[in-house]
This record gives structure tokens, sequence and C-alpha cells, in this order.
């Protein structure tokens, strides 16, 4: 039988002194193919697919959530809706307020087409005043730099 190999170690009289130091037989950490139990089992027979390459295998692609349907966005979603209920509101207002036009008689010119006036764009909400309360509960952010009081009162300085 050949001489097992010498591994990387201290000397024996430092190695003595180390044991009695610990108190038990120091096992190195070092990891020696002499002292590692053989690999008797196979290698694993893993499918071949998309997983396969560590590289590939990115979380977003394997979530089964996003492939259900496209993300959306909630905020445009509620725009387009609310443009859309607008929308046939005018239509349908329009279209009452159309003037009822006679059937044409057979063998007579029809009356010209009449426009149909379009509702004007709606106006958007005007900002509060900076200086009075109003009932619509808006409060004024304070300007950068300056104390500002968020109960109403005029000014927060002469109170402290």
């Amino acid at each position: 039988m050949p001489p097992s190999p010498k591994h990387r170690d201290v000397a024996q009289f430092l190695s003595k002194i180390r044991d009695f130091l610990l108190g038990r037989r120091h096992k190195t950490a070092h990891r020696f193919a002499d002292t590692m139990s053989p690999r008797t089992q196979p290698q694993p027979d893993i499918p071949s697919g998309p997983f396969r390459r560590l590289f590939g295998n990115y979380y977003y692609t394997r979530d089964a959530r996003s492939g259900v349907k496209p993300t959306i966005d909630v905020v445009q979603q509620r725009k387009d809706m609310l443009a859309a209920k607008a929308k046939a509101k005018a239509a349908a207002k329009a279209a009452a307020e159309a003037p009822k036009v006679a059937p044409a008689q057979p063998g007579g010119k029809p009356p010209p087409p009449t426009p149909t006036p379009t509702p004007p764009p709606p106006k958007p909400p005007s900002p509060p005043k900076a200086g009075g309360d109003s009932d619509s509960g808006f409060k004024t952010p304070p300007s950068p730099g300056k104390k500002h009081a968020w109960d109403g009162s005029a000014n927060y300085r002469n109170s402290c």
C-alpha cells in the first residue's frame, strides 16, 4: 500500500500544543481527495428546457401570472372609461336635442342635413384661492422655507 500523502499542517510539536489547548484533537477544515468519500451515485438526469441554463432562468419569464394577460395601467384605464362615459352622455344629449326631421316625400328633394352642435369642452377645476377658506375642502400647500399652519390660521409666525 502506498504511503498516504502529507497534508499541509503545522509541525508535530505545535500540533500537540494546539490539541492540549483546545482540549480535543483538532480536525482540519481542508478537504483533500483521499480524506473524502468517493461519489458513487450517478450524475443527475435533468430534463432539457428553458430552465436548464441559469443565465436564461429569469423570474419574470417563469411567473405564470404575467402570461395570462398583459399588465394594465389603472389610472389610464379609469381616464379612458370616464372619457367614454362623457362621450356617450354627450351623444345622447345631442340626439335628444336634435330637431325631428319629417320624412322625405317620394320624388322630392331631401332636406340638407342639419349640423349637430358640439358640446364645449369641460372646464378644468380652478385651483383654490390662497387666502380664503373654500367649501371645497382644498388647502393650499405650504410655501417652501416658510412655516405654515394646516388648520387655516392666517399667520403661523405670530402665534408662536
